[in-house]
């Protein structure tokens, strides 16, 4: 074994290379030990990504070109993120300049559909990042149906989509994704509905796990097929600590979990690895990503580094394979946005006045592992001696092995990585996280 890299991030250093430790055969070492265990693989990755909004697109729109391509660059390079996923909201989301749909109020047949105010910032901006990234994968996500389909008549504070507009809803999906797919951009994966457990402030629908299913089999399924759209549906598309039981519920019919590809899910009620582990040995069928995850503004700018490693650490190791930020980009109001109060904070903020591009702690957070983890690693066990360190490990289609450790302790911790009979001493900083690449 060989360790041919290792960068280091803390609170004031993001991404620094370190002196290489020395490997040796493992013949004595017992204490303070990571281990990876090259022979025990769980599940493949499938990729990072963000979300491709509105609020993202105006941003993006508001940079001269030279600027464009830094941002390509940032995310779906080799030399930036690497990102291989994206997420589409279908119609207006809080992160849009307004709400929007695509059709005149109460048309049951769709024939005043347009992709409208998509053209405007979304498309242009998703026709470039398909250019620089002919291979990403594209998933869709409603907020709200239209006000006109819903049983409060809005599209905000959640209220139900109507029954007689359950089959109309289905084709208002259909010919978005025909719309899409007619500019070029394809959409394969769809979310039932994004955080249909709350009732918020901004776009949103409620449904319960039997809703989910239900328009699964009778209305999308159905209607999609009809269009010849191949779908893969991800259900729940919310928080963990329900994961386990709505997919549970949702995919309790046979004929709804055939048509099930993916678990989606939030982190914003907390940790819960748990319930995510618990979902995945239920569901090993079924791939869990993370569709949506971000940090406050004062938040983002104070610890998005340990928090992003930290939350997707934790959700490798039990489980996951894909994992999707929420907004690309957002300006230095982490906005637009409206019906919210206030803004998040995204992996690079745009100065609309100064065109300016800022990293923010969050994207050194995700370097550490969409760098260095691409497309069809396969994860190893590991286990680790001490709480305050935790460790995942990916084997990289290119044979090299993949190392994230994080230290969460206020002090240093001294270790020794373990793999297949060789140890190497490695000191980590006071809140820090490290990727190690291995070769044999």
């Amino acid at each position: 074994m060989r360790i041919t890299e290792m960068v280091v991030s803390t609170a004031d250093k993001k991404l620094e290379p370190q002196i290489l430790p020395r490997v040796t055969a493992d013949i004595n070492t017992e204490l303070k030990v990571l281990n990876v265990y090259r022979d025990a693989k769980k599940q493949t990755w499938l990729g990072f990504g963000s979300a491709l909004t509105e609020a993202a697109a105006y941003c993006y729109a508001q940079l001269p070109e030279d600027k464009k391509k830094e941002v390509l660059r940032l995310f779906y390079s080799k030399e930036g993120l690497g990102y291989e996923l994206g997420r589409m909201h279908i119609g207006s989301c809080d992160f849009a300049t307004q709400e929007y749909a695509y059709t005149e109020p109460g048309d049951r047949e769709m024939k005043t559909f347009d992709l409208g105010q998509d053209r405007k910032y979304v498309l242009p901006m998703v026709k470039d990042i398909v250019a620089a990234a002919p291979e990403l994968f594209l998933f869709a996500s409603p907020w709200s149906p239209p006000p006109w389909m819903k049983s409060n008549g809005s599209t905000r504070a959640g209220g139900e989509l109507l029954d007689e507009w359950k089959t109309p809803w289905a084709e208002y999906v259909a010919r978005y994704l025909e719309s899409y797919a007619a500019e070029g951009v394809q959409i394969p994966a769809m979310t039932v509905q994004n955080e249909p457990w709350a009732a918020q402030t901004w776009e949103s629908c409620r449904y319960t796990a039997e809703g989910e299913a239900e328009l699964i089999r009778d209305h999308l399924g159905p209607v999609l097929d009809a269009h010849g759209i191949p779908m893969k549906f991800i259900i729940w598309d919310h928080n963990k600590e329900r994961v386990y039981e709505r997919a549970r519920d949702t995919l309790r019919d046979p004929a709804v979990r055939e048509r099930v590809w993916g678990i989606g899910f939030h982190w914003y009620s907390g940790d819960h690895f748990d319930a995510l582990g618990l979902t995945h040995e239920a569901f090993p069928d079924k791939v869990l990503i993370e569709t949506e995850y971000c940090l406050g503004m004062s938040r983002g700018a104070k610890d998005g580094t340990m928090q992003y490693a930290r939350e997707i650490l934790g959700d490798m190791n039990n489980g996951m394979q894909a994992a999707v930020d929420w907004n690309l980009l957002l300006d230095q109001t982490g906005g637009p946005y409206h019906y919210r109060y206030t803004g998040c904070a995204a992996p690079v903020h745009v100065n609309t006045d100064t065109k300016e591009l800022t990293l923010q702690p969050s994207y050194y957070g995700l370097a550490h592992f969409s760098k260095y983890i691409p497309k069809g690693s396969v994860r190893l066990a590991t286990s680790s001696y001490d709480r305050d360190l935790t460790i995942t490990a990916f084997e990289r289609p290119d044979g090299k092995i993949a190392v994230v450790a994080i230290n969460e302790a206020q002090e240093e911790k001294a270790a020794f990585l373990r793999m297949s009979d060789h140890s190497a001493p490695l000191t980590l900083a006071p809140r820090s996280v490290a990727t190690i690449v291995i070769e044999e």
